[in-house]
C-alpha cells in the first residue's frame, strides 16, 4: 500500500501529538501557517517527526518502519534510506540501504546510520561526506555522532579537489570536530599532494571557524642574498581573546639562527603590538644583533588619549642584511615618541616626547629632538559669524651633534576668521598675529641668546562654483566650473639670526597653493604679497555622484622678492611661479588616469610631472603605468602587473627603474653622481588549479648605496586548507597596486543554508 505524503505526515503528526492532547485538553492542534516564520527554531526538545515511504508498518508508541523510498525529518536533520525504522520512547533512527543524512548542511552518504535525534548520538558506517559551506569533502571507515555540535570521523580523508581524482588530500586516523569550541583535533595526520607525502604530524588541530587556536603554524621557506636559504618555524599562543604571541624561530643558513616574537593586546582603553628580533652570534657580523619594536595607542586614561611608538637596531646595517622589501630596507631613522592629548571643551591639550635613532647616512644630519613639546589649541566657531583659533606651543629642542645649537621655542599663533558661505559661492578672510619667543644655547656663544619675532598674516579666500547638464561621450554629465582666489600678505621680518629646528621649504602643489606659509614649520614665517589663481572643473555623473573627469589649473603671482629663506636653499625672484596643471579620469569602472604636471613658465622647462595608468578589472588582472620625474631628485618608470600568460598561469611583477645620473644629496644639498637602474623588481607566476594555488616569486631591490638584495619565495595554497612555504602576499600587495589577496574565508551563508 502506497501513501502520499501529506498522508504519512497526518499519520506521524497524529502519533507524535496524541500524547500532549492527552496530557493536556486545553492543547491547540496544528495547524497552517500562511507564511514561513522563525518563531520556534529556539525550540530544542518535542519538535515533531514527519515522514514518508513506499510502505508503513510498526506499533503505536514504540515503532514506526518505512520501506522504499524513505525519509524521515526532523527539524535541523533529513534522513533517506532504503529502509527507516524509528523508535519513539528512545526518540532513535536506524537507516539502512543508501543511507543519506543532512544535519546543518552537511552531508553524509553511506550504509548504515544509528542515531538518536535530539542527542544527536550514535554512527555512521562508512560514510562519504560533504561541507557544502567549505567546498570540502572525504570519506571515512565510520562516523560517530557525540553530541549535537561534536563528531569523530575514524581513518578519515579530506580535500577540497574534485571527488574522482583529488590532486590533494589530508588523511587521519582520527578528526574530531567541535562545532561548540569551533576546533578540529587529530591524530596520525598526513598531506598528500600528487600523491606523495609532504607533511606528516602525531597530533594536530586547527580551527573551525575565525576563532584563534593555540599550536605550530606551517613553516615557511625562503631564500635572500643576505641570509641565504632560511626556515621559519612560527608557533601561535592564544593567550586570550583578546591576547596572543607569535614566536618564530628563523634559522639563516648563512648567519645561524634568529629568535623572533609578537605580542598583540586589544584592552578596553588600548591596544598594541610589541615585537623583537634577536640573533645570537651572527655568523658574519661575528656579534650579537637585534631590533625591537613597540606600538602602544591609549584612550580614555584620566581623560587622555596617545600612543608610544618606539623602534631601535642593534647596528646601523641591521635592515641592509635581514630586511625582505626596500620599505623596510630604507630606514635610516627610527622613532621613540611619546604622544598624548585630551579635548575640555573648546581646549585641546598635547603633550609630546620624541627622540630618535639615527643609522647609517642619516647620522651626519639627525632630526632636532622634541625633549618635550607642550600646546594647547582653542577653537571657537560661529561667534556671531566669527571663527577663533589660537595656538599656544612651547618646545624644547635638543640635536645629538657637537656644536649644534639647541634651546627652547616659545609660540603663540591667535587667528580669526569670519566666513561669508553661501550657494554657488564663498569668502572667507582671516587675520592672524605670529609671536615667537627664542631661548637659544650655542657653544660658541657663551651666554644664552634671546629672540623675539612678531608677524602679522592676513589672508582673503574667495571662489564661485558654477553647473551646468552637458552631454559628453553620449552621456548626460554635470559638469562644473569652479574658479578660486586666495591673496596672502605677510611683512617682512628679518628671520637670518633665527635657527631652524623643524621647518623646511613647503612642497610646491594644489594643497599648498591655499597655505598662508611657504614654509613648513614655525622656525620662518615668509614675507608673502601674492595672489594664487586656480580653476577647477568637473564632470559629474548626476545619478550617481560619481566623478568621471577632473581637471585643475593653478598659478601665484608675487607682487615682492622673497626675503626670508633658509641658508643653503637659494630663495625665489621670479614675480610668477610655475603652472601647476592635474588631470584626473575615470574612463571606464576599470581604467583611471592620474597626471599632474609642473611648468615653469621662466624658462620654458618642466621640473616636475607625474603618469600614471592603471586598469583593474574584476577578473583579478592589474596593469599599472606610471611615470614620476622631480627635477635632480627622482625620475623613475614605475610599472607593475598580474596578467594571464597561459591557462592558468599568472604572470606578476613590478620594475622601477630610475634613470637619473645626478641627484641632489639630502645631507648636503650638492648634486652628486647616481647610477640609473632598477631600483626594485619583482617578477613571480601563479599557477591557478582546482583546489590548488602555487606561487614562485623573485625579488631584487636597493638597500644602500652600492648594495642590493634578491630573495626567492615560494608558497603552495592548499584550498580550504593552509598555505604552505613562504609569505609573499605582502611583498605582491606593496608592488602591485591592485592586487587582491585571496578570498580564504568562506561567505557566511543565508539563515536557511543546507535546507533540503
Amino acid at each position: 500500500m502506497t501513501l502520499t505524503l501529506r498522508r504519512i505526515a497526518q499519520v506521524l503528526s497524529a502519533v507524535w501529538c496524541v500524547p500532549a492532547l492527552a496530557a493536556d485538553p486545553s492543547a491547540f492542534p496544528l495547524r497552517l501557517e500562511p507564511a514561513l516564520g522563525e518563531t520556534a527554531a529556539g525550540q530544542v526538545e518535542g519538535r515533531p517527526v514527519f515522514g514518508r515511504g513506499d510502505r508503513m508498518s510498526g506499533r503505536t508508541e514504540r515503532e514506526i518502519t518505512l520501506e522504499g523510498d524513505a525519509e524521515l525529518r526532523r527539524a535541523g536533520t533529513v534522513v533517506r534510506g532504503e529502509r527507516i525504522t524509528y523508535y519513539q520512547p528512545d526518540d532513535e533512527v536506524v537507516a539502512v540501504g543508501n543511507v543519506r543524512i543532512v544535519r546543518q548542511g552537511n552531508v553524509f552518504t553511506g550504509p548504515e546510520l544509528r542515531l538518536k535525534i535530539d542527542a544527536s548520538e550514535g554512527f555512521f558506517t562508512a560514510p562519504a561526506y560533504t561541507l557544502p559551506l567549505y567546498g570540502g569533502h572525504g570519506r571515512a571507515d565510520r562516523v560517530e555522532f557525540q553530541g549535537p555540535d561534536r563528531m569523530s570521523l575514524i581513518n578519515a580523508t579530506y580535500s577540497t579537489c574534485r571527488p574522482e581524482n583529488p590532486d590533494w588530500y589530508l588523511s587521519a586516523e582520527t578528526l574530531t570536530l567541535d562545532q561548540e569550541q569551533q576546533e578540529g583535533t587529530g591524530r596520525s595526520a598526513s598531506l598528500y599532494f600528487k600523491d606523495r607525502r609532504i607533511l606528516a604530524a602525531p597530533l594536530f588541530g586547527f580551527s573551525l571557524g575565525d576563532e584563534r587556536k593555540s599550536g605550530l603554524l606551517a613553516p615557511t621557506f625562503s631564500f635572500t642574498s643576505r641570509t641565504g636559504p632560511e626556515l621559519l618555524f612560527p608557533y601561535y599562543w592564544n593567550i586570550a581573546p583578546n591576547r596572543d604571541f607569535t614566536f618564530y624561530p628563523r634559522l639563516m643558513a648563512r648567519r645561524g639562527l634568529q629568535l623572533g616574537g609578537q605580542f598583540r593586546y586589544l584592552e578596553p582603553r588600548a591596544f598594541g603590538d610589541l615585537r623583537f628580533e634577536y640573533t645570537p652570534n651572527d655568523s658574519l657580523a661575528n656579534t650579537n644583533r637585534y631590533f625591537w619594536s613597540a606600538l602602544h595607542n591609549f584612550s580614555g586614561v584620566a581623560g587622555w588619549s596617545g600612543s608610544i611608538n618606539a623602534r631601535g637596531v642593534s647596528d646601523d646595517n641591521y635592515f641592509v642584511d635581514y630586511s625582505r622589501s626596500i620599505l623596510a630596507s630604507s630606514e635610516r631613522i627610527l622613532p621613540r615618541d611619546f604622544l598624548a592629548f585630551r579635548s575640555d571643551g573648546d581646549w585641546t591639550f598635547l603633550a609630546r616626547a620624541t627622540r630618535y635613532q639615527s643609522i647609517l647616512d642619516a647620522r651626519l644630519a639627525p632630526p632636532y629632538e622634541r625633549v618635550p613639546q607642550l600646546s594647547a589649541t582653542h577653537t571657537r566657531r560661529d561667534v556671531a559669524g566669527f571663527d577663533f583659533e589660537t595656538l599656544f606651543d612651547a618646545t624644547q629642542f635638543r640635536r645629538p651633534v657637537v656644536g649644534a645649537t639647541e634651546g627652547l621655542r616659545l609660540l603663540a599663533y591667535p587667528r580669526v576668521s569670519y566666513p561669508i558661505v553661501r550657494p554657488g559661492w564663498f569668502v572667507i578672510p582671516k587675520m592672524g598675529l605670529h609671536l615667537s619667543n627664542y631661548r637659544l644655547d650655542n657653544p660658541a656663544v657663551p651666554e644664552q641668546t634671546t629672540l623675539n619675532r612678531s608677524v602679522p598674516v592676513f589672508s582673503l579666500d574667495a571662489g564661485l562654483v558654477f553647473e551646468r547638464n552637458a552631454r559628453f561621450f553620449g552621456r548626460e554629465m554635470t559638469q562644473t566650473l569652479e574658479p578660486r582666489l586666495f591673496y596672502v600678505k605677510a611683512p617682512y621680518r628679518d628671520q637670518s639670526a633665527f635657527p631652524v629646528f623643524d621647518t623646511g621649504v613647503a612642497d610646491f602643489n594644489f594643497a599648498q597653493l591655499f597655505s598662508d606659509n611657504t614654509f613648513v614649520g614655525n622656525d620662518r614665517i615668509a614675507d608673502l604679497n601674492q595672489l594664487t589663481t586656480a580653476v577647477v572643473s568637473r564632470l559629474i555623473e548626476p545619478r550617481t555622484g560619481a566623478e568621471s573627469l577632473r581637471f585643475a589649473l593653478g598659478q601665484r603671482m608675487y607682487f615682492s622678492d622673497q626675503r626670508v629663506g633658509i641658508a643653503g636653499i637659494e630663495s625665489r625672484t621670479d614675480r610668477r611661479s610655475d603652472l601647476l596643471l592635474a588631470a584626473s579620469a575615470l574612463l571606464d569602472p576599470y581604467t583611471s588616469i592620474d597626471a599632474g604636471l609642473q611648468y615653469s613658465v621662466r624658462d620654458s622647462s618642466v621640473p616636475r610631472f607625474n603618469l600614471l595608468w592603471r586598469y583593474l578589472p574584476a577578473d583579478g588582472r592589474v596593469f599599472n603605468a606610471g611615470v614620476r620625474f622631480l627635477r635632480d631628485e627622482l625620475g623613475q618608470v614605475d610599472t607593475s602587473w598580474r596578467w594571464p600568460i597561459a591557462s592558468r598561469w599568472m604572470a606578476l611583477g613590478r620594475v622601477n627603474y630610475s634613470w637619473l645620473s645626478k641627484r641632489i644629496d639630502p645631507a648636503t644639498l650638492t648634486l652628486v653622481d647616481a647610477k640609473p637602474g632598477i631600483i626594485e623588481g619583482v617578477l613571480g607566476f601563479e599557477y591557478n588549479a582546482d583546489c590548488w594555488t602555487t606561487r614562485f616569486v623573485m625579488q631584487r631591490f636597493v638597500t644602500a648605496v652600492g648594495r642590493t638584495t634578491s630573495a626567492f619565495f615560494i608558497q603552495l595554497e592548499l584550498s580550504g586548507l593552509a598555505r604552505i612555504g613562504s609569505d609573499p602576499f605582502d611583498i605582491l600587495r606593496r608592488n602591485i597596486p591592485g592586487y587582491r589577496l585571496p578570498n580564504d574565508r568562506p561567505v557566511l551563508p543565508s539563515r536557511f543554508f543546507g535546507y533540503e
